[in-house]
């Protein structure tokens, strides 16, 4: 005997099988694209390098239950007043010349954050392989998301190559998925960075002037003649506030930058701030994604 489908049933059922089949269609194109991601619920971790240096003035990153996503687990880090980083490193690959890849960053800030601090607050960095701050960094401060980089550029007047972009406001007691697409080059025109945050683009290839990787350089000490006139750069060179202004060129040295190889980048997160601040600054970090792909990164 035969069984015959009403028609309406008959396109429920179909609508549903496509809904599935778009759904793990969906999932597995986000999978393949996914190269690395922090797990924090089923490795606590160990996806991560052993840099207990990345303590200063604070204590490592502690597990606790996600407030956004309970039971699920996040990294929780808090830098007191007076007090530098705690950090981590994902146990990834480093950034060359023409690497490419979409990164991805969950994080939660409490209605206790100091957002409105106007010194620098960094929850993720791009650091290079020499001293100086970074190409690129992610910060919170001035009530906004900041992305900006440049100011440890090898050549000086130091910070005559900072750039900074202001991303979206700030947010507390609410999750912020922030993916920023990086194509690492230090020449200028070839580094490029696309920015989401909540799924929605706000910043387009955009060059920074100081490109996404710096340069390598060679330095040799600088006479007297050259010194004096680094110094007199220097002091015309207007200074951007509010970005980590760790050691950049000395005007003692001289640097020249190399126009044929670049310096490497490697990722960090969690808190590096100004140990000027007296405020002590508490978040948590739900996930972390290194991708291909855009859908991978954004989670």
């Amino acid at each position: 005997m035969s069984v015959r489908v009403r028609p309406r049933w008959a396109l429920v059922v179909l609508l549903t099988a496509s809904a599935v089949l778009v759904s793990w269609t969906g999932a597995a194109q986000a999978a393949a694209g996914l190269v690395w991601q922090s797990d924090f619920t089923g490795s606590g971790f160990t996806a991560f390098k052993s840099t207990p240096w990345n303590n200063v003035g604070a204590a490592a990153p502690v597990l606790v239950t996600s407030t956004v996503n309970a039971p699920a687990k996040a990294a929780r880090f808090t830098v007191p007043g007076g007090g530098t980083r705690s950090e981590i490193e994902p146990n990834v690959v480093n950034f060359t010349e023409g690497s490419d890849y979409y990164f991805g960053d969950s994080f939660t800030l409490p209605a206790t954050f100091p957002v409105n601090e106007t010194s620098w607050q960094v929850i993720t960095q791009w650091k290079n392989a020499d001293n100086g701050s970074p190409p690129v960094e992610l910060k919170i401060g001035h009530g906004n998301v900041i992305l900006d980089g440049g100011y440890g550029y090898p050549s000086g007047p130091a910070g005559s190559k900072y750039w900074t972009q202001t991303l979206a406001p700030a947010t507390t007691a609410q999750q912020t998925t922030v993916v920023l697409h990086i194509h690492f080059s230090s020449n200028p025109t070839l580094g490029s960075i696309d920015a989401w945050v909540g799924g929605t683009q706000v910043l387009t290839n955009y060059h920074p002037v100081s490109g996404t990787l710096y340069p390598t350089a060679k330095k040799t000490k600088a006479s007297a003649t050259q010194a004096k006139a680094q110094r007199n750069a220097l002091a015309k060179t207007p200074q951007p506030k509010d970005t980590p202004k760790e050691p950049a060129a000395s005007t003692d040295t001289v640097v020249t930058a190399s126009t044929t190889s670049s310096q490497y980048n490697y990722w960090k997160m969690g808190m590096y701030r100004d140990s000027t601040l007296t405020s002590t600054a508490t978040y948590d970090i739900e996930s972390t994604r290194l991708a291909t792909t855009y859908a991978a990164a954004a989670g």
